[in-house]
């Protein structure tokens, strides 16, 4: 896994529709190598830590270094997956639906019937 620890001044943030958040920081000049160390990292799934003007501990480098979360082998929710297996399922498969979001409701329901049937009656 590529590790990059260099200052940075967090400089804003921008809102996305899907609810995601854009984050700005600006560093100071970068050497050639740093800068291909960048560049090889764009598209690279990972974690951010920010921490103001104080030192960064052994004791935080140490954890950082440790740091291990499903989201780097998965980056994508649940929910996301369960929606792209349906999709491609209905891509094989539509079942007479012309649109996918009619076909993810009709499919949703079912799974969420086929549970609620395995519910103890309230």
């Amino acid at each position: 896994m590529s590790k990059l620890l260099i200052p940075a001044q967090f400089q804003g943030y921008s809102n996305r529709k899907d609810r995601s958040v854009v984050i700005r920081f600006e560093t100071q000049e970068q050497t050639p190598q740093q800068i291909a160390q960048l560049h090889s990292m764009l598209d690279e799934f990972g974690a951010l830590y920010f921490k103001g003007n104080e030192e960064i501990t052994a004791a935080e480098r140490e954890e950082l270094d440790a740091l291990e979360s499903d989201l780097f082998d998965n980056p994508k929710t649940h929910s996301q997956r369960m929606r792209n297996v349906l999709y491609k399922l209905w891509k094989q498969t539509p079942e007479g639906f012309d649109e996918f979001s009619k076909y993810y409701s009709w499919r949703m329901n079912k799974v969420i019937e086929h549970f609620k049937a395995k519910l103890d009656p309230a």
